[in-house]
């Protein structure tokens, strides 16, 4: 057992991380979390007869300590055993130093806006599961992972607490759901721009252990025989003595490589939050157990890339892209526009997003590219150019239902007289899926110039 420990620890001689930069400590990795749960704590506003200037001093030191800490992570550590974990190390570092600053001084200054929590009820419905094609189609966790019959459908209702938490254990309890919720999952935090449908399923933990064994685990098993396969085959550098590339590949294995690295992130992401809500289901009703779904539409179900960005990608990082993108891309819009307040700012919304993304997911990879910037630059193409591809998509959408519209002689709103066509999904899907996969290739080629595909691969 030692000896497997040591060799799954010791340190990989093809990782690339910033020059300088030491292996993580455990004190380094506690630290920041820690502060940030007790600045947590004393967010909440206390009773008029605590003193209130000694409180915010303290909240205030904790909070600016706990985002140095954060921000600090992956510029002075990194993971010495693992590519993997020193790119997770980034994204830890950066989304909770901003994590930080929107919970402590953007939502409450800006905002006047402290996280409320939200607790879901579900009332069972009369919509009996049967076989996936005999039922009507659910945007649901159902739908997605192929579950059994057995779990129950619900619709899924909201409601937001008028109070926050007043005594010391509702606090802790309160700070600890808050900095564990990533998406803002069971608060007022979570992300409101694309609406779900409330009529989902409650999936137990035997329907998720199936999910698990009979979808996620071969799926993931599919991914990484393919990663294995093309790295071993064509960019392994032992076959042959000579160093290989991304762009050696054949363009058939550059978009085959791109799809299963993608396909394996989805699973991954997938196995861990089915093995999470399996782990925290005992805890039921606390809202620890709260575990909403992470797709809601199966991926052969998209017909846009609006769709699959979505819809059909977790939404883990949502919050911060729409504090740090998605706001800052409107207000934009509307300066440059003239646009009021209350009118839409689409344009700047998907680029501000998508803008936040390149950012964080470039950073990422400079951590692991030894700290060259011109070799972390392969994600902000990638989501730069999915951004470009929404607004274009939406675009010709707008063109052509306008243009139906007309020729039908209806209103904007009524879509009785069947303004979509048959061909409409296919189109979808022959435009969405290649240019996804195209544009994936600059996330790719990042991926093998840091070592993460030998990684993955088991090499």
């Amino acid at each position: 057992m030692e000896q497997v420990i040591a060799s799954l620890t010791s340190p990989r001689p093809d990782l690339k991380p910033i020059p300088g930069t030491i292996p993580l400590t455990p004190g380094a990795a506690f630290l920041p979390p820690f502060i940030y749960y007790l600045a947590l704590i004393l967010l909440p506003p206390f009773p008029s007869q605590f003193d209130q200037r000694l409180i915010s001093f303290f909240r205030s030191i904790f909070a600016l300590i706990a985002g140095f800490l954060f921000f600090r992570l992956p510029l002075k550590y990194h993971v010495s055993f693992s590519v993997g974990l020193t790119y997770q190390l980034a994204l830890v570092g950066l989304y909770g130093g901003c994590r930080v600053l929107d919970a402590f001084f953007i939502s409450p200054y800006l905002f006047d806006h402290i996280p409320r929590r939200v607790k879901h009820h579900h009332k069972p419905r009369t919509e009996t599961p049967g076989p996936l094609h005999n039922r009507p189609r659910s945007n649901s966790y159902f739908d997605l992972q192929f579950l059994q019959p057995r779990a129950a459908a619900v619709t899924e209702t909201a409601i937001t607490d008028r109070g926050l938490p007043d005594s010391w254990k509702d606090r802790a309890s309160w700070a600890l759901e808050l900095e564990l919720s990533m998406r803002g999952a069971g608060f007022t935090w979570t992300s409101a721009d694309v609406r779900h449908t409330k009529k989902t399923w409650t999936p137990s933990v035997g329907d998720r252990a199936h999910s698990i064994l009979l979808h996620v685990l071969p799926a993931l098993g599919i991914c990484f025989s393919i990663i294995r396969y093309i790295y071993v085959s064509d960019l392994d550098p032992e076959s042959d003595g000579q160093t290989k590339s991304f762009d050696d590949l054949v363009f058939s294995k550059q978009l085959l490589l791109t799809a299963a690295l993608g396909g394996f992130l989805m699973t991954a992401f997938s196995l861990g939050h089915s093995i999470f809500a399996i782990m925290l289901a005992p805890l039921k009703p606390h809202p620890l157990s709260y575990f909403p779904p992470l797709y809601t539409t199966r991926v052969w179900d998209l017909t846009s890339m609006r769709d699959f960005w979505s819809y059909g990608w977790h939404r883990l990082f949502s919050r911060l892209f729409l504090v740090y993108g998605v706001w800052p891309g409107e207000w934009v819009e509307r300066k440059l526009t003239g646009k009021s307040s209350d009118q839409p700012a689409d344009v700047g919304k998907v680029l501000g997003g998508f803008f936040s993304s390149a950012i964080v997911h470039s950073f990422a990879a400079y951590t692991v590219v030894g700290g060259v910037v011109g070799d972390a630059l392969g994600e902000a193409k990638f989501f730069s150019l999915c951004g470009v591809a929404i607004i274009a998509e939406e675009t010709v959408k707008r063109l052509v239902m306008n243009h139906r519209r007309r020729k039908a002689r209806v209103s904007e709103r009524d879509q009785a007289l069947g303004l979509y066509r048959w061909y409409d999904s296919v189109i979808g899907r022959v435009w969405w899926i290649p240019v996804l996969l195209y544009n994936g290739r600059h996330f790719a080629r990042g991926w093998v110039k840091a070592g993460l595909v030998r990684e993955m691969s088991g090499m």
